[in-house]
């Protein structure tokens, strides 16, 4: 049964990926499931507003959104999954990293993102 990364899996994975060691570990995981860094100082997103989520948001992004990482996971069959995107914007900030695919509250928009952009 397919199954996706915990979050002492997924920091793990970031420290493997780090120190140059991530090649040489087995990942029984499928998936990975992580939100979208940018929308860490939006309203529906539970973080306060203001400076501390700006950082939080700016240093998540540094960290986490590698096209390399992405790459690497994705050549080694694991799906990478963003969440909870609502907006045209954040569809195209996800596959622009690479992502796989996303998560949205609505998936109509989703659609009709997907139908204007198709994937190559």
């Amino acid at each position: 049964m397919p199954y996706g990364f915990s979050l002492r899996r997924g920091l793990l994975l970031l420290l493997l990926y780090y120190t140059g060691l991530l090649p040489f570990v087995a990942l029984d995981e499928s998936f990975l499931f992580f939100l979208l860094p940018s929308i860490i100082n939006r309203t529906y997103f539970p973080v306060p507003r203001g400076c501390f989520g700006q950082l939080l948001a700016k240093v998540v992004e540094k960290v986490t959104m590698r096209k390399k990482l992405l790459r690497h996971l994705q050549e080694r069959g694991i799906q990478v999954v963003l969440w909870v995107l609502n907006e045209e914007r954040d569809f195209a900030e996800a596959f622009a990293h690479g992502a796989s695919g996303v998560m949205s509250d609505y998936p109509t928009r989703l659609r009709r993102y997907l139908d204007a952009h198709p994937p190559p």
